[in-house]
């Protein structure tokens, strides 16, 4: 498991991480097919945000 070996995660770690991203870009899309700015916009930023923190661990 090289990947999570860089990033420190163990296996269900990394699975966490990646199905919370599954699940907000799930989110995000009904927010966009609804017309929903105000809440797309709001999201977006909030995953965009969580990315670059874990990019900087």
């Amino acid at each position: 498991m090289e990947v999570m070996d860089t990033v420190g995660m163990t296996d269900n770690q990394y699975k966490d991480f990646i199905e919370a991203i599954k699940e907000d870009l799930e989110e995000l899309n009904e927010y966009k097919e609804t017309g929903d700015e105000t809440r797309y916009n709001k999201k977006y930023k909030r995953i965009m945000e969580r990315l670059e923190k874990s990019l900087k661990r």
